[in-house]
């Protein structure tokens, strides 16, 4: 696949989960977002660059620290878009700017922006090195650069039962490229090799228990695996389904159905 079908295919996946992303089973990505106003370290001015924006769960927990700055985000699905705005109205925001954008070509002068907030999004680019350079050119020299990632072990055993299952049915994942950033160790070295100085690393847990397996269902349907399970025929989904959901719902205990997820953030500074 090349970068224009990757591109493509991104969008068509996002544009489709863009309704139910963030919803009910997946307040992990809430939970996460609630960090970066500690992690930042804002004075309350400054224009902030969001990165791969989403339905703006990370510019809407940011947003209410910039009293007198903004906040610009940048998606490449206009759907996602759609609902940040949605998100940002509904909590009368109104110092968050949205564009639809590529973030391998962000249009917007090199040094523009004070700092900048890539969440859950370096990962679905092979580049990473060079997205994170490409994003750290945006800021002004010092200006604080932040991106989270996924802690090695998120999601499992659910997603291990995911992929196996899939496979089963003759699709093939990607290399989940989260991995790669998924340590202190390997997050430390994209940073130190994108030129950015001063990092810093932070963990946090942000898993909780599901009630019931089709709580997991929604991680699956509103996120990037759909692009999985869109490859199947409604015969094969309507069987992979009650048979995925099978297994989820073994795992449950006295709590739930355990979700285990931990959010890594990494902090540097533009050179």
């Amino acid at each position: 696949m090349d970068d224009q079908q990757r591109k493509a295919q991104l969008k068509k996946t996002f544009d489709t989960v863009a309704e139910g992303y963030g919803s009910a089973g997946m307040e992990f990505f809430h939970h996460a977002a609630a960090h970066l106003p500690r992690i930042f370290k804002l004075q309350g001015h400054e224009h902030l660059l969001d990165v791969a924006a989403g339905t703006g769960i990370a510019a809407t927990a940011i947003a209410p620290h910039l009293p007198c700055g903004k906040v610009t985000g940048i998606d490449l699905s206009e759907g996602m878009l759609a609902q940040a705005r949605a998100r940002a109205q509904s909590q009368a925001l109104d110092n968050i700017e949205l564009h639809p954008m590529d973030m391998q070509n962000i249009g917007f002068d090199n040094a523009h922006f004070d700092a900048a907030n890539c969440s859950f999004g370096l990962f679905f680019l092979p580049d990473m090195q060079g997205l994170l350079q490409h994003i750290a050119s945006k800021v002004k020299a010092g200006g604080q650069v932040v991106a989270c990632s996924f802690y090695q072990g998120a999601f499992e055993p659910n997603v291990d039962l995911f992929l196996d299952r899939i496979r089963r049915y003759g699709v093939e994942p990607p290399a989940f490229t989260w991995k790669s950033i998924s340590t202190e160790e390997k997050f430390h070295a994209l940073y130190t090799s994108a030129g950015l100085s001063d990092v810093q690393m932070h963990r946090h847990d942000i898993g909780y228990p599901l009630n019931d397996a089709e709580a997991w269902w929604r991680v699956i349907w509103y996120a990037g695996f759909r692009g999985l399970v869109a490859q199947l025929s409604e015969t094969q989904l309507a069987q992979f389904k009650q048979e995925h959901l099978a297994e989820i719902a073994a795992l449950k205990t006295a709590r739930g159905i355990p979700l285990k997820v931990t959010a890594l953030f990494a902090s540097g500074r533009a050179a």
